[in-house]
């Protein structure tokens, strides 16, 4: 038989942390919930339930209508108790945005990075808000291939590769969990999670979607398969624009050249319908600075007509590719608050 001992205070932790992830994924919940959901027993829940009354941590949302005995008090979380903070880098731009438990945004603000320095931008900001708020975690977007807390960017001085080891830093200075993510997998966590509002019948934990982004002559993409973004072996999922084309060329160079309507529609068919045979994506979305919008319309009529309906994803349009990547980092962030102490069965050694 399994069995499982914890220190008091740690397994009181991880009973609170547990309950916070009922309570942040049902919006509100009822004592009855809670402990079916976790598996805690309603004793134990009540006590805590009661803690966290007391330390303005939640509040009492009303009482459920009577089947027949005594109402159900059900209890949600006060949104301004907790916050988080996120902060999206693009390029050499870098905003600050302070989450709310519900994964809100309830402040944005465009930081100042001087000559790059995008840690030195956010520690500053950060040692501001939390003379004010108590910050419970931090995400980051950032322009390169995710590691561990760091990630990977080219010097564009001489091409080579260098890791930014931010998250580790952060990490070690607030003491509070940190989350990095690609801006462009964020972008598309975003993405998806703005057309499931829209459309309430998609369901996000089934998302296959393709994200492709248009900037400057380059063209990149965030993957969702099964609602997991997919990073590959070394995390440089969607790097499109080293796929080979015409006369030894990549993508990058072909796009960074002059073209008209019809080459440039015919090499976006090519790239999807590459993405389409190997992923088999539902929606293949399009967005950012340099995307021909007026060409949308005959790239979805040349896929219609080259591929076959099983392989046909429907095109999107992202109009905001800036409000995506804010909505998934806030997305992300909101979701580490509670990160905090959980149990992990360990498998034998073989």
């Amino acid at each position: 038989m399994d069995t499982l001992t914890a220190r008091p205070r740690v397994l009181k932790q991880a009973n609170l942390s547990l309950i916070r992830k009922v309570l942040k994924a049902k919006g509100t919940a009822t004592r009855a919930e809670i402990a079916y959901e976790t598996k805690i027993s309603s004793t134990t829940v009540r006590s805590l339930l009661s803690e966290m009354m007391q330390n303005g941590e939640i509040e009492s949302v009303g009482y459920d209508e009577s089947s027949g005995g005594r109402k159900a008090e059900r209890y949600g979380f006060r949104p301004n108790r907790y916050y988080g903070a996120a902060f999206c880098i693009t390029g050499d731009q870098i905003y600050g945005l302070l989450i709310n438990v519900c994964g809100e945004i309830v402040e944005k603000t465009r930081l100042e990075a001087a000559n790059g320095d995008f840690e030195s931008a956010i520690t500053a900001w950060m040692d501001e808000q939390i003379k004010k708020r108590e910050i419970k975690s931090i995400g980051i977007g950032v322009p390169g291939a995710v590691e561990g807390k760091g990630y990977w960017r080219t010097n564009e001085a001489d091409g080579k590769l260098y890791k930014i080891d931010i998250g580790d830093s952060l990490e070690k200075r607030y003491k509070i969990p940190v989350v990095l993510e690609n801006d462009l997998n964020a972008t598309a966590i975003g993405f998806g999670r703005c057309y499931a509002k829209e459309f309430p019948c998609e369901n996000p934990e089934n998302t296959n979607m393709a994200f492709l982004y248009f900037e400057k002559g380059c063209v990149s993409a965030g993957f969702i398969s099964g609602g997991r973004v997919v990073r590959g072996h070394h995390n440089f999922a969607g790097e499109l624009g080293l796929l080979p084309m015409e006369d030894g060329k990549t993508l990058d160079a072909c796009m960074a050249e002059p073209m008209e309507d019809v080459r440039y529609v015919d090499l976006v068919v090519r790239v999807i319908s590459f993405i389409c045979g190997i992923l088999n994506p539902q929606y293949v979305v399009l967005g950012g600075p340099s995307l021909q919008k007026d060409c949308i319309g005959p790239i979805g009529d040349g896929l219609s007509a080259f591929l076959p309906k099983h392989l046909l994803a429907e095109i999107l349009y992202s109009p905001d590719v800036w409000h995506d990547y804010f909505d998934g980092m806030a997305s992300l962030t909101a979701a580490k608050m509670f990160d905090e102490v959980q149990f992990i069965k360990e498998q034998p050694c073989l």
